[in-house]
This record gives structure tokens, sequence and C-alpha cells, in this order.
């Protein structure tokens, strides 16, 4: 693993909040908007952007309904993640394996209306089509009913768009966050730290890496070298963080009993090129003006 700094010369491989002077141009009135100016200059500056009560009641709850029909149903094919003491397991979705550990359900937001209607929320929409310039496409949700407890990382290690950098990711919390289970963290300002490139000579980590073991605390050795903060996401039922791809974070250690349930989705731009596309049997749809849907699973 090494590092290499970022080479913005080639603009058109960058969200236009990542080049150089986009502040400025953004201050100027130069680049239209429908997000408030403020939201946009956190993203630019810090990586990261907070939308208080995005998702308003009772849409988290109506979700929350759902997801749960659809795990209680034995013929859904809805696929999960976890790890217990066997190791890592990818099966079929249910109520019963929610509280194994990093266990999280995969793209819900293919599957259940209510699902699309948090993640394409009013603002959370507006902003993503300000930032990316273009149409939006979710291509990966993940439900938490814990906190991941995942180890520092950015996105750009393990959802592989091109270009890299082209996508944003969203944390909608459906409850109210408790101190001490499991929040999410995250490092202000990480996006622009230098790349870290591995062995395959790119910024995707791929399995069996050999800096795979190492990855988690080279992150956090860089954050320190920089002078980066670690900060705490507590937030209320309904609001939402938006991330950079490059934005350092991962998941605090569980220390009590209460849950931590949340949606977290990941978007490129329609120009974009996600792994699985383009691919007939994986078709984009088109839920609403300015925003598609595909997945996985």
């Amino acid at each position: 693993m090494k590092l290499r700094p970022k080479d913005t010369s080639a603009a058109e491989q960058f969200l236009w909040p990542d080049l150089p002077g986009a502040a400025d141009r953004l201050l100027a009135g130069s680049i239209p908007h429908r997000t408030p100016t403020e939201s946009l200059l956190d993203w630019v500056r810090s990586g990261y952007a907070i939308f208080d009560q995005a998702v308003p009641d009772p849409a988290p709850d109506r979700f929350l309904e759902a997801a749960r029909r659809t795990l209680d149903d034995s013929a859904s094919d809805l696929k999960m993640t976890y790890w217990d003491a066997d190791g890592h397991h990818h099966e079929p979705a249910r109520i019963a394996l929610l509280h194994n550990k990093e266990a999280k359900v995969l793209d819900l937001h293919t599957r259940i209306e209510a699902a699309q209607d948090l993640i394409f929320a009013p603002a959370i929409l507006d902003f993503l089509t300000d930032i990316f310039d273009d149409e939006v496409v979710a291509f990966q949700s993940l439900y938490f009913e814990n906190g991941s407890q995942q180890g520092c990382h950015q996105d750009s290690a393990f959802v592989y768009v091109e270009p890299p950098a082209q996508f944003a990711a969203s944390w909608i919390a459906l409850e109210d966050v408790v101190a001490s289970s499991g929040e999410l963290f995250y490092y202000p300002g990480s996006h622009r730290t230098d790349d870290l490139i591995f062995a395959d000579g790119t910024k995707a980590l791929r399995p069996g890496d050999p800096d795979g073991p190492g990855y988690s605390a080279s992150l956090e050795n860089l954050a320190a070298e920089q002078g980066l903060h670690r900060e705490l996401l507590h937030i209320s039922k309904g609001t939402a963080l938006m991330w950079a791809a490059d934005l350092m974070h991962g998941g605090a250690q569980i220390q009590n009993q209460h849950t931590r349930r949340s949606l977290v989705t990941h978007y490129s731009p329609k120009r974009a090129r996600i792994p699985y596309q383009p691919d007939p049997k994986r078709p984009l749809r088109k839920i609403r003006e300015n925003a598609w849907v595909v997945g996985a699973h």
C-alpha cells in the first residue's frame, strides 16, 4: 500500500466539489444549485453534510414496517451478510440473524417503495443532483439493525465505481442515535488526503490483497498524521448524513444493548459506471424525476 497525491488535473474524473476553487465558485454564484449554500460548503470543505429531519415521520416507521414484513416472508429471496464464529456468511435475510456481527440486509431500495421514499427524500435528491450535476442512481443499500463496528475505511476501497470518486453515500437514522450504541464515526476533511493505492495499482482493496489486514490501522495513522479528529454521529430519527467517497469513517464499538437502526445507500451520477452495469438482467428503473435504482442482489 502506498500514498499517491490526488491528481485533479483530469477534472472529468471528479465531482465538481472535489476540484480546486470549488468553494470560491460556489460563493461567487457560478454554480446553480437547489441545496442551501452552507450545506454544499460543508461538503466541499469537510466531505460530509448533515440534513436535519430530511426524512420526517412517519416515513422511517413505514420503512421499518415494510422491511419487517419482507424479512418475515419465508418466500422472499432477500439477501444479507454477517459474521459469526464460523466466518462470513451471505445468505437469505431473516430477522433472527439481524443481531449478528456486521449484519446488513442488502438492496432493500430495489424492493420496497418505502425505502425509495427515504433515499430520495427531496433534500437528499436535490443535494445529490447538485453535487453530481446529473441524474442520480441508487445502486446499493444496506439496512442495519445494530451498529456495524466496522473498522475505519473509505468507501472507494470497497465500492468499485468508475471513475472512483464519482459516488456518494447517505446514512439515514431510523431512530434517535443513543450514545455507546456503536455510533458511526468519521474524520472531517479526510476526503482530501492522498489516495491509498493497493497491490493492483488502484484504490480498490480486493480480496486477498496483502495490505488488507493493516488497512484500517493505516487509515487511522494517516488521520493522526494529518491532524484530523474523529467525530461520533449523534443525530435524531429522520436526519441524514451524506458523505463523500473518500471520507474516512467506520462504526464505534457497541457498549450497550441499544439498537442503531439505519439505512445506508450508495449513489452515483447516471454517467458513471458501476460494476454490474450495463447488465440486461439488472436494468435501471426510473423511480421519479432524476432518480433511478438498480441493485446487485
